[in-house]
């Protein structure tokens, strides 16, 4: 690696980020022979890109790249709730999308489908959907929450209300029975709120890690138009305590 060209490196440090998450100058530059000063060097242009943060010893994902990170993480669990949300995904009207990595993986079913509306208030979700023929793509406006590289605040709530759903797919960062979904960011929490609230049907996709965890802003929806996805068989007792918040669990 102490050969390799600059862009090289960034590119070998872009894959070890996206692998782990985080990088430690010092062992990089003692696993590829170069000084720590050279990685520094190349984790300064990296920032200046957007795609990681630099933190004391080394750096940690940012924007794109921590949303892909995050994508690779418990893919199969991801999948199984969102492969059974398949079936729900409409042919035509409005449908909005959240910015979990959990839902992302229903983008692939969009290719198959003409004639939608598809909004989100994520900027990798809105530059996927928008690829697509036939989807009329819509990015809520609004600040950007670095911690969950959504879009939110005022400008989205304002977007939001001009704007309903035949059907809203969301995962949550936790789920309980008593509190209902959560999110750590009262202000993401919001958001999904009001989707909620202008939508006809409300599809949540959740891995079992997250069942009974709790965080601090909740959000609800009718259970009359909910479903609840997992990767579990439906009839699993660990679901029952969540079976009066939803019309039925798939």
């Amino acid at each position: 690696m102490a050969h390799k060209l600059a862009h090289d490196r960034q590119e070998a440090l872009k894959i070890l980020i996206e692998e782990h998450g985080a990088v430690v100058v010092s062992d990089v530059a003692r696993e590829w022979g170069v000084s720590e000063m050279t990685i520094r060097r190349d984790l300064k242009a990296l920032q200046d890109q957007g795609v990681l943060a630099r933190v004391h010893g080394g750096a940690v994902a940012g924007g794109a790249l921590r949303f892909r990170a995050r994508i690779a993480q418990q893919q199969p669990e991801k999948r199984g709730a969102t492969l059974k949300l398949m079936p729900f995904l409409p042919h035509s009207g409005a449908v909005y999308l959240d910015g979990s990595t959990t839902i992302y993986h229903l983008g692939d079913q969009l290719a198959k489908r003409g004639g939608l509306l598809v909004a989100t208030n994520n900027v990798d979700t809105f530059v996927r959907i928008s690829a697509y023929p036939g989807i009329e793509a819509v990015l809520l406006g609004g600040a950007l929450n670095r911690d969950t590289d959504n879009l939110v605040g005022p400008m989205a709530r304002r977007t939001l209300s001009g704007l309903s759903f035949d059907a809203a797919f969301f995962s949550a960062y936790a789920i309980h029975p008593r509190s209902g979904a959560c999110e750590p960011s009262p202000e993401d929490a919001e958001i999904k709120q009001m989707v909620c609230e202008r939508s006809a049907s409300v599809f949540l996709a959740m891995n079992q890690g997250k069942l009974g965890e709790r965080a601090a802003a909740t959000w609800n929806s009718d259970p009359a138009t909910s479903t609840l996805a997992t990767e579990l068989d439906p009839d699993d007792s660990r679901l029952d305590p969540y079976r009066e918040l939803f019309s039925q669990i798939v």
